[in-house]
């Protein structure tokens, strides 16, 4: 990857060559050069740009002089500075920087960005293949359609969506369409969702956090930030130069935001549905170990009390059948007998209808969830 390093410390020039040559194709100047015939001679695809230099511009003029020009938009920049404060990263974004990283420069979190950068370049050189593809096909249908097809057909394709991978995938498309790009923040269940999840750097990740609280447009140059209680979206790379076109995208860009906000409460929703029947399933778990326990320890106990009237309606059998020769006196005290073992053992199975009313709560209980 071709990068180009801006800093007026050639110690930090040689520090940064070092550290990054084995695997890029860096080239170095200390920002008194004019910047635009670096840009034209070196072709960077990565800027590294201080902001502090001392021949009387900052880093901000010469990124605002690339930004001007129109002719590098695919170029990153990384701002490098000093400087921490969110008003200063802020003001970076606003001149046209990608990315922000602190001075000294710990070199494992600068070849992560870069990491990402190139994942970055690589996905907008898709993009840009599938957007020139895809606006050849589709040049005759959007002279036909209105922008407010293009949103209808949104709402409409994504009425079963309640998948954020699938919603942001869809938002992508739009926005594509539309000739720019996009970073995500989903709020659900009091939890944070970002997109791109590959690519998203950490300066987007923090203007997207800052969309939690902020007003519902913000716009930072040619990037605009929409926000709802559920949603931010960062539009970046918007080229309109019309200004009623630049205001019709606002506007049908805050209408999107609020297609999204109604699904994202209806995900919200089915969430809590699922929610209440995980808990409901749960509730009836535990109450089924409660009553198949009962049950078991009903069982064993009339096994129990069978076992132990069988026995001694056996012995008591026996002991009379010693004597062998009964008389009717004897036959009669028999049969009592048995008669009065009968009346024991149902009075034992009583517990059947026990354990049926249990069997029936059951039951209703798996009703109650289906």
């Amino acid at each position: 990857m071709k990068i180009l390093s801006v800093d007026d410390n050639p110690q930090n020039r040689n520090i940064m060559e070092i550290a990054l040559s084995k695997q890029h194709d860096i080239a170095s100047s200390d920002g008194t050069e004019p910047i635009l015939a670096l840009m034209e001679q070196h072709q960077p695809q990565v800027v590294l740009m201080d902001i502090l230099l001392s021949n009387g511009l900052t880093g901000y003029d010469l990124v605002e002089q690339i930004t001007q020009s129109g002719e590098y938009d695919d170029c990153e920049i990384i701002f490098i500075s000093a400087l921490t404060s969110s008003e200063d990263k802020l003001t970076a974004y606003g001149y046209g920087g990608d990315d922000y990283i602190a001075k000294p420069v710990d070199f494992k979190e600068l070849n992560e960005k870069l990491k990402r950068v190139e994942l970055r370049i690589t996905e907008r050189n898709n993009l840009k293949e599938m957007y020139d593809v895809a606006s050849t096909t589709a040049f005759t249908s959007m002279q036909q359609a209105s922008e407010l097809g293009e949103l209808v057909s949104f709402f409409t394709d994504n009425l079963d969506v309640t998948d954020l991978d699938a919603l942001f995938a869809n938002v992508q498309q739009y926005f594509t369409n539309a000739g720019a790009s996009c970073c995500v923040e989903f709020r659900v269940a009091n939890q944070y969702h970002q997109f791109p999840k590959q690519t998203i750097s950490e300066l987007e990740k923090e203007i997207l956090e800052l969309g939690r609280r902020a007003k519902r447009i913000v716009p930072f140059s040619s990037n605009l930030l929409f926000n709802a209680p559920a949603c931010s979206i960062l539009v970046k790379g918007i080229n309109a130069k019309d200004e009623g076109l630049l205001g019709r995208l606002r506007d049908n860009f805050a209408i999107l935001l609020t297609i999204i906000e109604s699904r994202m409460e209806f995900i919200e929703q089915q969430l809590e549905k699922a929610t209440i029947r995980q808990q409901a399933l749960n509730t009836l778990k535990s109450q089924l170990a409660d009553d198949f326990s009962t049950i078991k320890k009903l069982c064993s106990e009339q096994d129990k009390q069978v076992k132990i009237l069988v026995n001694d309606l056996s012995q008591a059998i026996q002991s009379k059948m010693i004597t062998l020769g009964l008389d009717e006196e004897q036959e009669s005290e028999l049969v009592g007998l048995v008669d009065e073992t009968k009346e024991i053992v149902e009075e034992t199975l009583v517990l059947s209808f026990t354990l049926e009313e249990k069997l029936q709560a059951i039951t209703k209980r798996l009703k109650a969830v289906e």
